[in-house]
């Protein structure tokens, strides 16, 4: 009788190579998680003794300049290379890492210029006193953080030619060691300045550790400036719709910081930063097993001319997508008040009901998987108009709730379900292009119920205990 493991495989894909490389790439990518979450509620659980909710709201919107511009300028190095057609040459190889080291250049020099603008908006009363904007050091932090994008850019592109083969061990270990010296800096820096600065040169040392990090670890040709014009017309002819998207998914990420930031106190929005931290886990998960292996999978995917079959095989690959992503919803509905009482802090109760409300977006995950269809296909300009639909959804939508209505909680409603257009597209244009079948993607709905049943249990044996 096979082996369980070989049955699983034989059940999720008949090519013998790729099975092996899917389920060889999530059994890391879950070791990584695993670890990731210990790193990450480590160091909530320290930071958040050591410096306030303050702190944690001024930095949610230096993080939030800085991930506009690593956005908009994005020109998609990691895409460009895993979906380049042909071989991947040197030259084209040191084009991109030109490109990304002139790119981190540029978003430092902006941060200076925005730096200089917030200080002034400052000086002119421009922000209301409790909220994030009007802090002192947020225009020092905003000018000291763009330092750590001028050494991003000089890491090595080598880390993409693995995910290309799809060698993830190395990725994975590299993944690891990151966190673990990160984390120790950070909490080092915390212990010593007790302020945002611990934060903001942490971010810098960890720029540093990734550069390091690619040169060590991941064998490729040595970089150098390389300027050859027929390397720079693909990236400039892809690259485009790739900033486009890029930026337009920057609109979505930011959206929140950015209009709760003017209404919320900085302590409040300190609360919705820890929130979206703890929610966000489950994505950040998905997220890791899906960006190493989905580009890849979609692609072999997309050869079969059996439409049934390549539904069936879609659908086995999303299962763990959707049932986790529900599972984890209805758990945070029931348990994320018991949650917050074992991890934070008094300060921290309000955190609660904005973990409860930023949850339910967690089922709407799983179809948005079909987004790596069309960069499969290098579709991007349909990527973008994608992009385009999501980013009108969340800023209009989060502009009525708070400006118009004036009701955050609504605003949080927002962000959770903002991605219900760009699914409902998604869903009608992959139905008519044959990947989507009505019942599959309603089919592991009830494991919200049953995530939240657990979710409960969780939250009466610790009341019990306690």
């Amino acid at each position: 009788m096979p082996k369980l493991g070989q049955r699983v495989s034989s059940w999720l894909f008949e090519g013998d190579g790729l099975r092996r490389k899917i389920l060889a790439s999530a059994a890391l990518s879950t070791m990584v998680f695993v670890l990731l979450i210990i790193s990450r509620l480590l160091s909530t659980v320290v930071l958040t003794r050591l410096l306030t909710p303050e702190i944690f709201g001024v930095f949610a919107v230096v993080m939030m300049f800085i991930f506009i511009l690593n956005q908009f300028s994005d020109i998609g190095v990691r895409s460009l290379i895993l979906t380049k057609e042909d071989e991947l040459d040197v030259s084209f190889l040191r084009s991109c890492w030109t490109a990304q080291v002139l790119r981190g250049i540029f978003i430092f020099a902006v941060c200076g210029l925005l730096a200089l603008g917030v200080g002034a908006l400052q000086r002119m009363g421009a922000f209301l006193p409790e909220t994030s904007y009007s802090d002192t050091a947020l225009p020092y932090a905003i000018a000291a953080i763009g330092g750590s994008s001028i050494i991003s850019g000089f890491a090595s592109p080598a880390k993409f030619i693995y995910e290309r083969d799809m060698k993830f061990r190395q990725i994975s270990l590299e993944t690891l060691i990151y966190t673990a010296i990160a984390l120790v800096i950070t909490i080092g820096l915390a212990l010593w300045l007790r302020s945002i600065w611990a934060l903001v040169i942490s971010n810098f040392a960890s720029a540093v550790i990734a550069v390091v990090l690619s040169y060590v670890m991941f064998k490729g040709p040595t970089m150098r400036l390389n300027w050859s014009m027929a390397d720079f017309r693909i990236i400039i002819a892809r690259g485009k719709w790739i900033i486009g998207q890029s930026a337009l998914s920057a609109v979505v990420a930011v959206a929140d910081r950015l209009i709760l930031g003017f209404v919320m106190s900085a302590s409040s929005f300190g609360f919705y930063y820890v929130a979206r931290q703890i929610v966000d886990l489950v994505e950040l998960f998905l997220n890791s097993v899906h960006g190493q292996m989905g580009l890849q999978v979609f692609t072999a995917l997309q050869k079969d001319d059996d439409a049934a079959r390549l539904r069936t095989r879609y659908y086995r690959y999303r299962m763990l997508f959707d049932g986790l992503a529900m599972f984890s919803a209805g758990a945070f509905l029931t348990f994320a008040p018991a949650l917050v009482d074992i991890i934070y802090d008094d300060r921290y109760a309000d955190v609660a009901m904005m973990i409860q409300v930023l949850a339910i977006g967690l089922i709407l995950i799983g179809p948005g998987l079909l987004r790596e269809a069309y960069t499969a296909q290098r579709r991007f300009r349909e990527m973008m108009m994608l992009s385009v639909v999501r980013a009108a959804s969340i800023l209009f939508g989060l502009s009525i709730a708070v400006f118009g209505f004036g009701s955050v909680m609504a605003g949080l409603v927002v962000i959770a379900l903002h991605r219900v257009p760009e699914t409902a597209i998604l869903l009608f244009k992959g139905h008519k292009e044959g990947w989507v079948s009505w019942w599959s993607e309603v089919r592991l709905v009830p494991l919200v119920a049953v995530g939240a049943a657990f979710g409960w249990g969780l939250a009466e044996m610790w009341t019990y205990f306690s």
